[in-house]
Parts: C-alpha cells; sequence; structure tokens
C-alpha cells in the first residue's frame, strides 16, 4: 500500500502551498498575535476590548477564510458561581452570574447582580422573578443600532450572534458578548478526558483554563430572548495553534472538502466549517493509533470523515468541550439529514479518489497519480524558500493601518511597543513591531496636522507643527520604501514643493532599485543575492515596497479628500494607492505648482503611460479604480479636461474596491458642467 504514503505526500505538499507551510503559519500568527498585545490598552480606553477569531486568526490564508471579531466590555464581569463575586471591585466592575440551570447544556441565562453603566447593557435587561437578567435579543439588536449610528459598513441584519460588515473591501462577522475569566462548571468534565486522554498538553490545558470563556447573544431556539450560548473561541483558538503541521494541514484539507466538494452546488446547507473543526479536535484527542505525520495525511483525514459520516447518520454532533450540546440540533435535521447523508456516504464509496473534485487539491492528487515513480519530499526547505517566506511576512504588512486618535492613546501604544521591545523576540515579531512603530508613528503626525490647521492658537500651532516633520521623518527611518511618499504628501501640504521633490527623487531612486519587493513581484535572485546576511527589519527598510494607505480620519492632501468621504461614507476607512501611481501623481502635483509645466506634462503622461501598459504588477487589478481616479484628477489641474473625463469614465469601469464612484460622478458632473 506504498500509494497511501506518496498520495499524502503530494496532498501534504499542495496543502502547504495553499495552506501554508509551518514557518508561514507560524508568521501570520506572530504578526496578528503582536498586533493584539499592542493594541489591547487602546482597546480598554476605547470602551471595549477584542479578538480576532476565524480561520484567518488560526492561520489559514485561503480565499474563503474569515475573519471574525468578538467585542466585549472589559469592566462587565461574567461569574460562574457566586462566591467569585468578591474577585471583584463595585461599583468599578459590573457583575453578571452565569445561570445554567433547567436549560439546554451549553447555553446560560446572565443575571445581573450589579448595575451596569453602559446605556446599551441596561436597555437590553427584563425583569423576571424580582431578578434583572439581560436579553440576548435586545443586546444583539442595540448593538447592531450602535455600529448602524457609525457608519463602518455593517450591514442591517444580523445572523445568529453577528452582524456582518465590510472592512478594508473584506466582509467580517462581529459579535458583542461578554466575557468569563473562570471555566464553566458545565464543561469541567472536558477538563478531566484531556488529561485522560493527554491532549492538549498541560501547558496548553492551563493556559485555556486561565484564559475562560465568552458568552454570545443567541439562545438554543429562535424564541429563546433571554438565552446566551457559552463560546469557546478563545480555547479552540489555543488548541488548533497547539496542533502540529499535519493536524493543521488535516483541518484545512476537511475545510477545503467541505468548501468544494461536499457543500458545492446543489447539497443542502447543512454543514459549517465549525463541524468539521469539531471532528479533527476529537480524532486527534481519541484516536491514540493515529500517526500524524505527512506520509499519514490522508488516513488520518479519512478517520475525520467517518467521524463526521456516523454523525450525520446519528443526527448528533457532540460540541466538543459540552458533548451534551448536540450541534446539529434544528440544523442537521429531517430531509437535509437524509440528502447530506446520502452525498456523504456517496463520497465514502469512492474512497480518497473523492479528492480529485476539489479544484484546490484535484491538480497535486492528479500528478502523484500520473507518476506512479514521483515521490515528493515534505521537508519545508523543499517547499517554500527563504526569499518566499519574507514575501509572505511583508504581505501580512501591507494594507494594515493603526487608527491613532489622541495623545493618550499614542502614549499607551507606545509605552506597549517599550515592553514587547524589552522581550525576547523571534524575527518576526521585531520586524512586526517596527512596522507598527513605523506606523504609528506616521498616523499620530498625521493626527497632529489636524490638529495644526483646526488650533487657532498660534503657539500650539508652532508647537504640534514641529513635531509632525519629526516624527515623519522617524517614521521613514523604521518603516519601508514607500512610507517616504508620506513625508513628501506632507511637505506639499505645507507648500513646500522643493523639499518634497526632493524626497520624491529619493524614493523614486530606491523604487528603481532591482530587488524592490512589492506585493509578491520580486525579482528573487537579486533579492537574495542584494540582501544576504541582512536582518528582516533591514531588508523591510531597503527593499519593501507597500501600497500607501490613507485613512478617512486624516487629510493627506487637499485633492484626495474628496475620495476619503466618499470612501468613508460607504463604510471603508482607508484607501489604498499602489505607490508608483501616488509617486507620479505627487511629481505632478509639486512641478504644477511650481509653474513647470514641461515636467508636469512628462509626469503626467509617464502615470498615464504607466495605466496603459501595466500587466498589473504595479498597478493591481483591485486599485485601478483609484488609478485611473487619481490620473484624472492630475489632468483636470493640468487642464486636459477631456483627457480626465475618459480617465474618469475609465475608473467608473473597474472593480469598485476604494468605494469612491460617487466621487467619480461628481468630478464627471462638475467637469459637464465647466
Amino acid at each position: 500500500m506504498d500509494h497511501i504514503p506518496r498520495l499524502s505526500e503530494a496532498v501534504y505538499v499542495g496543502l502547504c502551498r495553499k495552506v501554508g507551510s509551518p514557518t508561514e503559519v507560524r508568521i501570520r500568527r506572530e504578526v496578528k498575535d503582536t498586533e493584539e498585545v499592542v493594541n489591547k490598552p487602546v482597546d480598554i480606553m476605547r470602551g471595549l476590548e477584542r479578538m480576532e477569531s476565524g480561520s484567518r486568526r488560526e492561520g489559514f490564508k485561503l480565499r474563503t477564510s474569515d475573519l471574525d471579531w468578538m467585542f466585549w466590555p472589559p469592566d462587565h464581569k461574567v461569574i460562574c458561581d457566586l462566591s467569585q463575586v468578591s474577585l471583584y471591585r463595585i461599583p468599578q466592575h459590573t457583575v453578571i452570574l452565569m445561570e445554567c440551570d433547567d436549560l439546554p447544556p451549553g447555553f446560560t441565562r446572565l443575571n445581573l447582580l450589579s448595575p451596569s453603566n453602559d446605556e446599551d447593557v441596561r436597555s437590553s435587561c427584563v425583569e423576571i422573578n424580582n431578578n434583572v437578567y439581560i436579553s440576548s435579543t435586545l443586546f444583539r439588536d442595540n448593538y447592531l443600532r450602535y455600529l448602524q449610528s457609525y457608519n463602518w459598513g455593517f450591514s442591517s441584519n444580523s445572523h445568529g450572534p453577528c452582524s456582518t460588515f465590510c472592512r478594508g473591501g473584506l466582509e467580517s462577522d462581529c459579535v458583542f458578548c461578554f466575557r468569563s475569566h473562570h471555566w464553566p462548571a458545565i464543561a469541567f468534565p472536558w477538563i478531566h478526558r484531556c488529561r485522560q486522554q493527554g491532549w492538549p498538553s498541560e501547558d496548553v490545558l492551563s493556559d485555556i483554563l486561565r484564559s475562560g470563556c465568552h458568552v454570545v447573544p443567541i439562545g438554543s431556539t429562535p424564541d429563546s430572548r433571554q438565552e446566551w450560548r457559552i463560546s469557546f473561541s478563545m480555547a479552540e483558538q489555543k488548541i488548533v495553534y497547539s496542533m502540529n503541521h499535519t493536524q493543521f494541514l488535516c483541518y484545512g484539507l476537511f475545510k477545503i472538502f467541505l468548501k468544494e466538494i461536499i457543500n458545492y452546488n446543489e447539497c443542502p446547507p447543512g454543514l459549517c466549517s465549525y463541524f468539521t473543526k469539531t471532528a479533527v479536535f476529537w480524532v486527534i484527542q481519541t484516536n491514540n493509533a493515529l500517526t500524524w505525520t505527512p506520509e499519514n495525511l490522508l488516513p488520518c483525514f479519512w478517520d475525520c470523515f467517518k467521524l463526521l459520516i456516523h454523525w450525520v447518520f446519528a443526527g448528533e454532533g457532540p460540541n466538543f468541550f459540552i458533548p451534551l450540546n448536540n450541534m446539529f440540533r434544528y440544523k442537521v435535521i429531517g430531509s437535509i439529514q437524509t440528502v447530506l447523508f446520502n452525498k456523504l456516504y456517496k463520497l465514502y464509496c469512492e474512497g480518497i479518489p473523492c479528492l480529485l473534485l476539489s479544484e484546490t487539491l484535484g491538480p497535486f492528487l492528479s500528478l502523484a497519480i500520473l507518476y506512479r515513480t514521483l515521490r515528493m519530499c515534505t521537508d519545508e526547505s523543499s517547499v517554500i524558500t527563504n526569499t518566499e517566506l519574507e514575501i509572505s511576512l511583508f504581505e501580512e504588512f501591507d494594507g494594515r493601518s493603526q487608527r491613532v486618535s489622541s495623545d493618550e492613546e499614542f502614549a499607551a501604544l507606545m509605552k506597549n511597543i517599550e515592553i514587547e521591545i524589552s522581550k525576547r523576540l523571534t524575527p518576526f515579531q521585531e520586524a512586526t513591531v517596527q512596522f507598527i512603530t513605523s506606523d504609528i508613528l506616521r498616523n499620530t503626525a498625521m493626527l497632529k496636522l489636524c490638529d495644526v490647521y483646526q488650533h487657532k492658537n498660534p503657539n500650539k500651532v508652532y508647537y504640534k507643527a514641529s513635531y509632525v516633520p519629526r516624527m515623519l521623518k522617524l517614521s521613514c527611518t523604521l518603516g519601508c520604501v514607500s512610507d517616504i511618499l508620506y513625508l513628501a504628501m506632507y511637505f506639499y501640504r505645507t507648500c513646500r514643493y522643493e523639499r518634497s521633490l526632493t524626497c520624491l527623487q529619493k524614493i523614486q531612486d530606491r523604487m528603481s532599485k532591482l530587488y524592490i519587493m512589492y506585493g509578491n513581484h520580486v525579482n528573487k535572485y537579486m533579492y537574495t543575492l542584494c540582501t544576504m546576511g541582512v536582518t528582516l527589519c533591514h531588508k523591510m527598510k531597503i527593499a519593501l515596497v507597500n501600497n500607501i494607505v490613507l485613512r478617512s480620519q486624516y487629510t493627506y492632501i487637499d485633492e484626495l479628500v474628496l475620495e476619503q468621504k466618499n470612501s468613508e461614507e460607504n463604510g471603508k476607512d482607508t484607501l489604498f494607492i499602489p505607490p508608483l501611481v501616488m509617486l507620479h501623481m505627487m511629481l505632478i502635483l509639486n512641478h504644477h505648482r511650481l509653474g513647470d509645466i514641461i515636467r508636469s506634462q512628462q509626469s503626467l503622461q509617464d502615470l498615464q503611460t504607466l495605466l496603459l501598459c501595466d500587466d498589473g504588477v504595479y498597478v493591481p487589478p483591485p486599485l485601478r479604480d483609484i488609478s485611473w481616479e487619481i490620473l484624472g484628477i492630475c489632468q483636470q489641474i493640468c487642464g486636459d479636461f477631456l483627457g480626465a473625463l475618459e480617465s474618469y469614465q475609465q475608473s467608473l469601469q473597474q472593480d469598485p474596491l476604494n468605494k469612491i464612484r460617487e466621487a467619480t460622478l461628481f468630478r464627471i458632473n462638475t467637469l459637464i458642467n465647466e
């Protein structure tokens, strides 16, 4: 049966390339972990703690990977037993008691024991038998209205405990909840089971128990308005982190199998990826006979698949933490259960070849089947190069931007960065901290620049203005190559056009180097040759070029204010602009302000040529809407009204990633009416 290890290795290599190698997954997690630690004090200052969950947080980067957020008020403390009241201070803390009696396993009521200062919490309360309870339905509706009032792109409809919103062009699920730092009594048997089976390890188990759980606003039935579901999202994340890479890829394989084969086309929507994750957890913990190595990946996956079939046949999917909580209740029943079982059983009868139906895995399996003597090396260095790992790291940075709203937030962020720097960090964490520090300095400078234009006291204006260029220059020394563009925008906005052109010349020289990396576009040979022996942090400073990110809270240059406001009105708080497009725009504007018509026209021609001839290397297709818009703005400023009209029309035909359609139409109408 030599073909099974061979096929397993082929699938393992394919998954490493699609899902990520061990180091790639570690990179994604370390970037997210570092960002979360740095942001924690600011989140609390803003009134809510948060945690990212979902597939992306676990380390996946599949096209279908979801991004979920959990928010909770840090001063609301959920306890599992009345004896725990003494651990908190009232009235600084609002204490809430979980009551699980006479409820389906995994669900609870929330008894408000002390008054809340949160209006949305107070208006969610109902009185039952002289006790005050927080209604999950009212709580969910109140926070949905709260989000909609800020026009952050949240949908008007909720599903389950979540609300869907758009952030940076990506749809995400958001759930407002409460956190308990205590482990619920109903899940105590899980602790005994873990110790008995030896998985997860004692260290991971202790960490999970210290972290506690959450309660999310959804009941066991649609009519259960006072019930809340106990959520173990934080524990699940820690368990996924503790998996070896074969176990993690098995989980990824199951997700792909569910998406591309089980749920493909006509199959009823009875299964979700949470069920597959739970099945993998159960198999890892209870089947000690399995060896989780690359050559055994497919047998391990097949055991997970068989468990899922058994659950569907029985109509019972036991929750990993509370087995008495049947996840299939009200979901996998009746005709849905019958059709689903028939499809799963048919796939089971086909055996491993059913994976050939997967768009993601089919090519790798076909290769291994056609070439029977082919053996694939599963060593990481054979699957991915160091340069590709660095590309993976730097791709995590692209598009990230830290909002800074006050001097207090800036101080809290920098204090946490100082704490992080004092720790023993991995090279990936060091690069992440350096990138975040540069971003914070830049956005704080933009915040102070906005204050300069709003203050009427000349002394305060001078004091604040003196910090802006210093912060931007420090940001440039820490950040990537393209960060100099922000300094050029500052000099342009303050009418120092010659200084701005000096910055632009510097970045133009640096971006012309053969080893420059933009997204996944890089000359790997020259990059490896020219950055050999250089630290990751220094590579970021000399080789990395990122998209320009304009946050709606700050004004960078007046010419793009209309687009920023329009994007914000459509629920998107950032504009993403290709750095080469931004470079040409700044050259055009500066030369135009200085009256240098020849250079201004030459730069305008260069920008137009770039947009007409680029094959997606320097102007990615998702960013062509803002790129054509910028060309139109520059043409309009330089007096080419017909060319501007054509560019605006081109912008309307692109993917609306930046959500600036109304701004484009306004500029077209202005041109026509002039």
